[in-house]
């Protein structure tokens, strides 16, 4: 099945009558011949993107596709799921039937947006909503889950590598109760061939908004994933901050039209808790983000990479950089991490136990060109990608 090609136009008749406020001047909304009738292209100034509704009734529920159980409803299911393999940079770039002309690089000011914190009572609210997940996770801090003991370890690799050093993310009680790693979570989702998988995703707006790698939210060639599920803070499979349907997501359609490293981000707008209703912020609060910002940045890049445990996160800090080979709006960092760590967040001004700084500049994409499993890239976060996601779905 080849890529639906987002370029055409609507007719007028194909627009709704009234379109919401904010994107009245900014947006021109059409609808999109597809398989999900909710599916929709919004045309931003910055660039279009494609944004789909979650299905009425498994926002919050997290009811599976035709009334089916869902596939990530218990703990045990979730910790079993196999990461989304990264895409080939071949992969990544073939066009889509009929595409036009790559899109120009855009130049803006460079940005940012702060995070913030949750309510004071959060992790009062977080271990009565969730006790039974705080109970196994402080089983396993005391090493007495056997499923900790069996992944729990280290890795004899950390250390440092070509510029950077990689460490343990929220393997310990000190990093999944704090800022920022208990932003960070798993994203579990089906793909359109019926597979389960996850990448790592981060909560990065106060409107309870994720930022993520586009492979996972849309498999080029296919269409949307679906069955979205959002644990912040996972630890083999269990929540202790819960679980979070979807209401929307969004991809630039750049993305769906020509694919490539600088279009692999995208962006998830969660429903409240499946069990409390409450937004994720409530628990957790939430990262700030950046654009346009200089090539060379001291990053601390997080993933679940299946290499290193697909449990827990791992991290790796070192400065980024531009290749010629990715071309623009592409970073490039040295790390280990390979499968599972798509969409992790690489954090600029990196403020451990803080709710200020933390800012995502980009997410892991896949390898570095030649580099397999010693560097990887991601789009750098500008007004050509992050900017027009954002202003679509409310960041």
């Amino acid at each position: 099945m080849e890529a639906r090609n987002h370029n055409r136009q609507s007719s007028p008749a194909t627009r709704p009558s009234r379109a919401p406020a904010m994107l009245a001047a900014l947006a021109l909304v059409a609808m999109v011949p597809s398989a999900f009738a909710a599916e929709k292209r919004v045309r931003m100034p910055e660039g279009d993107v494609v944004q789909l509704e979650a299905p009425r009734g498994a926002q919050q529920t997290l009811t599976g596709a035709l009334g089916r159980p869902h596939p990530f409803a218990t703990a045990e299911q979730r910790s079993a799921v196999a990461p989304l393999p990264w895409l080939d940079d071949a992969a990544m770039s073939k066009p889509a039937k009929g595409n036009a002309k790559p899109a120009p690089e855009l130049r803006g000011p460079a940005g940012d947006a702060s995070g913030g914190a949750a309510p004071p009572f959060a992790e009062y609210l977080a271990r009565g909503d969730f006790a039974e997940a705080w109970r196994d996770l402080e089983r396993m801090e005391a090493g007495t889950d056997a499923k900790a003991l069996g992944d729990g370890t280290v890795s004899p690799q950390d250390g440092a590598h070509y510029g950077y050093v990689r460490y343990p993310g929220n393997l310990n009680t000190s990093q999944w109760l704090a800022a920022p790693w208990n932003k960070i979570g798993k994203l579990y989702f089906t793909t359109p061939s019926g597979g389960s998988s996850y990448c790592t995703a981060n909560v990065a707006s106060g409107n309870s908004v994720l930022i993520t790698a586009a492979h996972c939210v849309y498999t080029r060639g296919q269409g949307f994933n679906s069955n979205f599920v959002f644990v912040p803070a996972d630890r083999y499979g269990v929540a202790p901050y819960g679980k979070y349907g979807w209401q929307s997501a969004t991809v630039l359609n750049n993305w769906i039209n020509d694919g490539g490293r600088r279009w692999d981000v995208a962006v998830i707008r969660l429903a409240g808790e499946q069990s409390s209703g409450r937004p994720v912020t409530d628990y957790v609060g939430w990262l700030g983000r950046s654009w346009n910002q200089p090539y060379v940045q001291y990053t601390y890049s997080h993933g679940y990479a299946s290499n290193i445990s697909t449990q827990y996160t791992s991290i790796c800090r070192g400065y980024t950089y531009s290749s010629s080979n990715e071309g623009s709006d592409v970073l490039v960092q040295g790390c280990d991490m390979t499968y599972g760590s798509s969409g992790g967040g690489w954090l600029r001004n990196y403020t451990p136990n803080s709710h200020s700084g933390n800012h995502v500049n980009a997410v892991v994409s896949g390898p570095h060109i030649g580099d397999f499993g010693q560097s990887y890239v991601g789009p750098r976060f500008s007004s050509s990608n992050i900017v027009p996601l954002c202003n679509a779905a409310g960041c």
